[in-house]
């Protein structure tokens, strides 16, 4: 077998097989029987040329003689077939059943560890149930909800799979193990790969299937509220239930709770665990009608073609004072959620389901925040500060919405004119409801300024965007706001137990969380083979 990634080509909407096959047979100057099998590698969508919209596509193929323009392949190693298989008894105990935590254990548990999974909310059933109660006005639960839970925040969002790593080893293991869980096989391929929030719980739970199989075990509804430590090593960790309080001891922890876990982050520091102030971003979720994304990104004659989906975007800009502004987990065809993790706060989120067919498309605009502008609103310079900040802006937003988790909401025309709206120019989704409110007297001026001077940027590149659209607030969990350090061999100050993922400050995404959890549990594989 000889095989080759060709460089990419236009490939109309709506091709059919023999019209890829022609293609590649003129950019690589074979025959068609050369080829003995074609396979989509990699798809994007061309829209610049509104009158000309089409795909540009790479594959991998395999040929009897050697192409022009291609280069041999050769597939990423699959980091779970490299798994050892580990003859020595050991334990780990990982926090988290996020993706980094998902991810670990079950790389753990194929190496034959005894891995013990601890989640602080619900399995993915019950918690599906908790947050749709929620969404429709019920009680909140702040032990399960659109933060805690089987698959992490990221179980309520898009389910978007954008990474830097899509075509290394470990972000290719990560794809491949999705795809085998049942995420659609377009994420193999497409450049904007995406689950969705409906298919995403079955994944999880597949996942979690998996690592049972394997012989591994998952805590659900117990929260972890203290590391077990002794000799400067964790040896394992105290559990609390609604019934007990107990202690599960383990050889190695990892610690993949979540960016919205804020009491394991002041429990470490308290335990004497390494930490830093770790830049963020806040701001404002923004909804436009899809039919109006679609048509400004796609154009009117391809707006509706239903080969391309509902359209997305990624906006950037750098305001005059040097901040940076930018739109962060776009949902197009989606809502915007209730996110908050602690009672008597507002935070929204936004979330896609796999067809993306709602009426609104939704995107943060956000705007970073470094450890002088927390110190700068007010919140000190402890490593502590965003958080702090965090917390505020989140109770003051409830208090804005006038309670009941109602969200403060203004259109964008408003907003940058700086004044409270009287109706909103599109249906904002937002489940609880929302109330009029001009925000720029709830954010920061220095936020407040940078937002309206980006939307009128914005605006020049999406003709349009900043003269219709509502914001809601408030958008705070775009990341960690602290990193929990780690050294070369993963481990943090804390001897044998190991921060992966976003909520410990190493990634950004379901993608990027699952590989640092593959990283994570490869290195105390490596460790434990040492002592065998």
């Amino acid at each position: 077998m000889s095989l080759y990634l060709t460089n990419p080509i236009s490939i109309p909407l709506k091709a059919d097989k023999s019209v890829v096959t022609n293609k590649l047979c003129r950019l690589l100057r074979v025959k068609p029987n050369y080829l003995k099998s074609v396979a989509l590698y990699k798809r994007s969508i061309d829209a610049r040329n509104k009158s000309s919209v089409h795909f540009v596509c790479s594959y991998v193929v395999d040929c009897n003689v050697t192409p022009v323009n291609a280069v041999p392949y050769a597939a990423p190693a699959d980091v779970f077939c490299n798994a050892p298989k580990i003859k020595k008894q050991a334990s780990c105990v990982v926090i988290g059943a996020g993706p980094a935590g998902l991810f670990a254990a079950l790389y753990l548990s194929k190496c034959g560890l005894n891995v013990t999974v601890i989640e602080r909310g619900a399995d993915i059933e019950k918690r599906k149930t908790a947050v749709q109660s929620f969404f429709d006005g019920g009680g909140f639960n702040p032990e399960t909800n659109v933060q805690f839970g089987l698959g992490g925040a990221g179980a309520f969002s898009d389910g978007k799979l954008t990474s830097g790593l899509g075509y290394t080893p470990l972000g290719r293991t990560v794809f491949t193990k999705f795809a085998e869980c049942g995420a659609p096989e377009e994420i193999m391929y497409d450049a904007l790969p995406h689950i969705g929030t409906d298919r995403l719980a079955g994944v999880v739970a597949n996942l979690r299937d998996e690592i049972i199989s394997n012989g591994g075990k998952i805590l659900f509804d117990s929260a972890v509220t203290d590391v077990i430590i002794k000799d400067g090593k964790a040896v394992g960790v105290q559990v609390c239930t609604q019934s007990k309080v107990y202690g599960v001891f383990a050889d190695y922890t990892v610690l993949a709770c979540g960016h919205s876990a804020r009491d394991t982050f002041e429990m470490l520091n308290r335990r004497g665990a390494l930490m830093q102030f770790k830049p963020f971003a806040v701001g404002l979720r923004v909804e436009h009608t899809r039919s109006f994304i679609d048509n400004a990104q796609y154009g009117k004659i391809f707006a509706s073609h239903r080969d391309l989906g509902s359209a997305t975007y990624k906006l950037t800009y750098k305001c005059a004072d040097g901040h940076g502004c930018y739109s962060f987990c776009m949902c197009p065809g989606g809502t915007v959620v209730a996110a908050n993790s602690q009672r008597d706060t507002v935070v929204v989120n936004g979330m896609s389901n796999y067809s993306r067919n709602a009426a609104n498309s939704n995107s943060a605009l956000v705007v970073t925040v470094d450890a002088q502008d927390a110190e700068k609103f007010g919140y000190g310079s402890d490593v502590f500060a965003g958080m702090r900040f965090q917390q505020d802006l989140e109770r003051k937003t409830y208090v804005a919405g006038g309670g009941g988790y109602v969200a403060p909401c203004q259109n964008v025309t408003d907003f940058i004119a700086n004044r409270t709206s009287v109706q909103f120019d599109v249906s904002p989704s937002y489940p609880r409801g929302v109330v009029g409110y001009n925000l720029r007297s709830l954010l920061p001026k220095t936020i407040g300024d940078n937002l309206a001077e980006a939307l009128l940027a914005f605006d020049r590149k999406i003709v349009g965007f900043a003269q219709s659209g509502v914001l809601t607030a408030v958008e705070t969990r775009t990341s960690s706001p602290v990193k929990i350090l780690r050294d070369e061999t993963y481990q943090s100050s804390l001897k044998r137990l190991y921060p992966a993922g976003e909520g410990a400050g190493y990634a950004g995404g379901i993608v990027s969380s699952a590989a640092d959890g593959l990283k994570v549990a490869t290195a105390i594989a490596e460790d434990v083979l040492k002592c065998e």
